[in-house]
């Protein structure tokens, strides 16, 4: 099909042979799979090596996780910031520079304090490739099918995980960690010029209009008569939108200001806190398997459901992404039973090396919900007008939980000597969790509760489906 010659989504009436938001996309699919992969989901593979390198314990490697989580809780604010009122641009290099600084850091590894302020650096790049840069551009740059782009950006984090693990491990190996640390400096370093040359913040600076944005019907909940893609200042920084020959009003949605004092807020941070305490429990599940008998018949039953886990995050992503703006509530309910029915299968059939594999699987689909379905419910209720900053906040709250869940539940098993306690208390936290998202669901059918662009009574269609 030929385009329209008045087809908003082109440049001067012509249409580019490609969409500029998919390069946006694949800047933040590289940064996903190279540098963010690499050094938050292969840490642990560098923990044996280290621990006969510097003379300490593996328990005291453990702590990256703590401080890498912390830093991120101490950056999001000013990233937040950079991101809703600066450069796309900027913050995504950004991101590519640190994570690539961390690695040249850890090949020259000499004292224990340089893995923590590595750990830090990690930290920081997190929160814009996982935490920011994803829902906000792909919700700025695609009109149409925002979210399925958003579940293809967070799934790559699970595809580099299995990748990245697996080579890592066989470099190590062949290399020596420190040689190994160098390349995945060097991979990093090949982010640099892609997050540079291939992001813009928004779609009026590269003379376009969101992807779909003249095609675009309202989605679930959105007004019918101006949704989010097509409001005059569709796709435009706020400067672009308040400057020129022709006025355009403001983003829908709340200010920061406000959206902090709505009960919606609340509940939805309380959702991410819980979400992110029951995902901590996968960093200890191949320890756990090493307690098992049935390791003596499956010597790499932890390895096995590690990368369980990791598929059934990526295909958790991916469908949360493609169905979870359609679906909400739905969608958020059946992943977070998954987890549930992973738990009860882990903590009381483990000696099962199916079962052991089959709920690590189920629980990857669980581990997908916070990048997936956070940034979805951020923007339903609040809009776009303060988004990066609005969601921001909520990444604090996954940052503290993470960093806790990671001291709590090592504490627990190490107290007990038991990992069965710690799966009764994760079954619990999703428990307490499924509830807040019933009162989160109730909060969005009273009408007026918000003044997002979901207003009125669409908000009680698109939450109760």
């Amino acid at each position: 099909m030929k385009p329209r010659a008045n087809d908003p989504s082109t440049r001067g009436g012509r249409a580019p042979r490609i969409h500029f938001g998919y390069f946006v996309i694949l800047a933040m699919v590289l940064g996903n799979f190279l540098p963010i992969s690499m050094g938050l989901s292969c840490a642990g593979i560098f923990y044996p090596p280290l621990s006969e390198a510097l003379g300490v314990d593996k328990g005291v490697l453990g702590y990256y996780s703590t401080v890498l989580w912390t830093s991120a809780l101490v950056v999001l604010p000013f990233t937040g910031k950079l991101m809703n009122g600066g450069s796309a641009r900027t913050c995504l290099t950004l991101g590519s520079c640190l994570t690539t600084a961390a690695f040249l850091l850890l090949w020259n590894l000499h004292y224990l304090w340089q893995f923590y302020v590595a750990a830090a650096l990690v930290g920081a790049s997190v929160t814009i490739f996982v935490f920011l840069a994803p829902s906000t551009l792909a919700n700025r740059w695609f009109a149409k099918r925002a979210g399925f782009w958003l579940g293809v950006i967070m799934a790559f984090t699970g595809i580099g995980g299995v990748v990245w693990s697996t080579v890592g491990g066989m470099l190590i190996e062949q290399i020596g960690w420190s040689s190994t640390y160098l390349v995945f400096a060097v991979l990093s370093a090949c982010t640099i010029p892609t997050s540079f040359l291939l992001t813009a913040s928004y779609p009026a600076d590269k003379g376009l209009q969101p992807w779909g944005a003249e095609e675009a019907e309202p989605e679930a909940g959105e007004s019918p008569g101006t949704t989010a893609a097509t409001a005059p200042n569709a796709g435009q920084s706020p400067a672009a939108a308040t400057s020129g020959p022709v006025k355009h009003a403001a983003p829908d949605g709340v200010s920061a200001a406000q959206a902090l004092r709505m009960p919606a807020f609340a509940l939805i941070c309380l959702i991410c806190f819980g979400i992110n305490m029951g995902m901590q429990t996968y960093f200890l599940m191949p320890s756990y398997a090493s307690t098992l008998q049935v390791v003596a018949l499956v010597p790499l039953l932890g390895s096995f459901a590690s990368s369980a886990t990791m598929a059934g995050q990526t295909v958790g992503k991916l469908a949360l992404g493609a169905v979870g703006g359609r679906w909400p509530f739905k969608s958020f309910m059946a992943a977070l039973a998954m987890g549930m029915i992973a738990v009860v299968g882990l903590g009381l059939f483990a000696e099962s090396a199916a079962v052991f594999v089959g709920s690590a699987l189920l629980f990857g689909a669980f581990y997908a919900l916070t990048n997936v379905m956070m940034p979805l419910y951020t923007r339903r209720f609040f809009g776009d007008r303060d988004y990066a900053t609005i969601y921001s906040r909520v990444s604090m709250v996954a940052s503290i939980s993470n960093a806790a869940g990671a001291f709590i539940w090592g504490t627990l098993v190490s107290v007990t000597g038991n990992f069965l306690f710690m799966y009764v208390g994760a079954f619990a936290i999703m428990v307490g969790t499924a509830l807040c998202v019933v009162l989160l669901y109730r909060e969005g059918r009273k009408k007026g509760s918000f003044k997002g662009p979901h207003q009125g009574d669409e908000v009680t269609e698109v939450l109760t489906r």
